[in-house]
Parts: structure tokens; C-alpha cells; sequence
């Protein structure tokens, strides 16, 4: 099978390799397509501990006809966390196109317990479930509220996704980012408001936001929603920061301020972002996005300065 492979910092290439084949538990999936994110362009950039074939946003078709995705998060199936169905917080988790070969490839091997039914859904907007399942289990951990008021810090695609999932958890969300060209697309998309770091956002929705959610990875991120959520919010640290992203904990604690944070989603969570995606009350169709083949997927994943509209890669193998 063709299939891009990161084989070391900086190197990516389209490869030719063995069809894998299912072990016990285990299935075998045709893709027919798959998203490139952030965390594909880092392993790009930094290489991984052995070859690998990237891609954890994945669709594609079982031997019987079934059009599938992947929640991609698989906890060892033993610890408190998997017995809860929070494989996510596994401590001994294996990821599918991290610690596992993914779906940038003709076909994928998968844990039969991670393919969940498509039920209809298109293929082109299959591999943004798996984010949206993301940024529900982050929305899931701030207790939104019909009539609450939010706000992203972010404009990037969990940035913009998590905004629709907040409005549809009955939010109000203004998007907070520095890029012109991101604050005109997170209007264009929905955005109950946008701004400049520098901006009033009280103004901005009415009153200070109760619930914040941080996309955007760094200090300067991170503390402005702390100093910007009202006494008594919540603040979600959803974006990982090189070297740590130290704050202020006398503002946390004199504020009530209540930090939390995940990464990855459940099985659970991808069902969800499935059915909500189907029901049109989170518009994947909206997100910006373009169509490639696998032999341009290499250069993309080494490319220094994506177009700040395009939020989206799909890969059609």
C-alpha cells in the first residue's frame, strides 16, 4: 500500500509498504480519508521515536461495506480510567497515528472497540469528528449552561470548532485572537463576537464570560483568559505548551477560579460528535478546508506557513 511516513526530524516521505494485517481484536480499514493537524505537523518537524505513519483523524470503509471512523485515544483497558470509558486519561494510552501507525495511507489497522459507525455521514467531513470530539469533552469539563457567555482564545481550527460547540451547548462566544485574517473567518463563521487581545470583552458579550476555553498554546494565551473570566469561572486549558505555561495561582485563588484541562476524547465523545455533526447543530461543513492527494501530504506537513483560511487538509487516498 502507498502511505506517508515520517521517518526522522524534518524527513516525510510517500512510501511504499506492506498491507497491514488485523490482530486479534482487531480490524482492518480502507481509508478513504483523513485530516492533517497540528499534532501531525509537530511529529513532522520533530521526528518520532521509530518510523510512523501519521494521521489520528481517519475514515474509511470495513471489509463488509461499513463506512467507519476512528476515535483514536486507546487506553490499555485495565486501569481506573478505562473502566470508567475515559481512555483518554489512560496512563499507559496508545494513540493511533502517534505511539501507532494512523490513517495518512490506503489502509489502517485499528482496535475494534474505536470504529464507530458513520450511519450516513459524509466521508469528506468524517475526519473532523474526531476533533469536535475533542473540544466536546473539553466544553463537557466547564459546565456551559443555556444563556452562558464564553470565549475562545484562538482562532485555529480547535479554536473555531470549540466555538461551535460551545453555541451549541446554548453558549454565547466571543473569539479572542490577534490575527486579523482569524478574527474575520471566526466572524464569517459564527462567532458571536471577536476581538483583539487588547479589547473590552465584557463589552464585547455583556458582561465578563463565566467559561473560557484556551486554544491556543502559551503563557500570554493561557493568562489572559484567567485575568478576563468573571469571578467564579472556569478556565479550560486545552492547547499544550512547550516548556510549560506557568500563571499566576494568586489570581486563581482569590478569583474562585476553577483550571482544568484535557487532552483527547472518548468513544463516548466521538458517538456525540457524530450525531450533533449529522443534526447540523455543529456546522463541520463550514470549516475552510481543501482536498489533496497522498503524495503532496510530505510537503504539507513540513510546510512553514500554512494559509491562515485554511483550516482544513483533507487527505483522499
Amino acid at each position: 500500500m502507498k502511505a506517508v511516513r515520517i521517518e526522522g526530524p524534518g524527513h516525510v516521505a510517500t512510501v511504499e509498504l506492506p498491507t497491514p494485517e488485523p490482530g486479534p481484536g482487531e480490524v482492518a480499514i480502507r481509508v478513504d480519508a483523513a485530516a492533517i493537524c497540528a499534532t501531525d505537523r509537530r511529529l513532522a518537524k520533530q521526528g518520532t521515536p521509530a518510523p510512523r505513519i501519521p494521521g489520528h483523524e481517519v475514515a474509511g470503509v470495513l471489509g463488509d461495506g461499513t463506512a467507519v471512523g476512528v476515535q483514536p485515544n486507546v487506553g490499555c483497558g485495565r486501569c481506573a480510567s478505562c473502566a470508567l470509558g475515559l481512555e483518554n486519561r489512560c496512563p499507559d494510552h496508545v494513540d493511533i497515528g502517534i505511539q501507532r501507525d494512523g490513517g495518512l495511507a490506503e489502509w489502517i489497522v485499528v482496535p475494534e472497540g474505536h470504529v464507530v459507525p458513520l450511519d450516513g455521514f459524509p466521508f469528506e467531513l468524517a475526519p473532523s469528528i474526531e476533533p469536535l470530539a475533542c473540544c466536546l469533552h473539553a466544553v463537557g469539563m466547564l459546565d456551559v449552561a443555556d444563556g452562558d457567555l464564553a470565549v475562545v482564545v484562538g482562532a485555529g481550527t480547535l479554536g473555531i470548532i470549540g466555538m461551535w460547540a460551545l453555541q451549541a451547548a446554548g453558549a454565547r462566544v466571543a473569539v479572542v485572537q490577534r490575527s486579523e485574517a482569524r478574527r474575520r473567518l471566526a466572524a464569517e463563521l459564527g462567532a458571536d463576537a471577536v476581538l483583539e487581545p487588547g479589547d473590552d470583552v465584557a463589552a464585547a458579550l455583556g458582561a465578563l464570560p463565566g467559561a473560557a476555553l484556551v486554544t491556543a498554546p502559551g503563557v500570554e494565551a493561557l493568562s489572559w483568559a484567567i485575568d478576563h473570566v468573571d469571578v467564579g469561572g472556569r478556565v479550560h486549558a486545552f492547547a499544550g505548551t512547550p516548556g510549560g505555561a506557568p500563571v499566576d495561582a494568586n489570581i486563581v485563588h482569590y478569583r474562585h477560579l476553577r483550571l482544568v484541562g484535557s487532552t483527547g476524547s472518548t468513544v463516548k465523545d466521538y458517538r456525540r460528535a457524530r450525531d450533533l455533526a449529522r443534526s447540523g447543530a455543529v456546522p463541520l461543513d463550514r470549516m475552510p478546508s481543501r482536498t489533496v492527494a497522498l503524495d503532496e501530504v510530505p510537503r504539507i506537513l513540513l510546510d512553514r506557513d500554512p494559509h491562515p483560511r485554511m483550516l482544513r487538509v483533507v487527505v483522499r487516498p
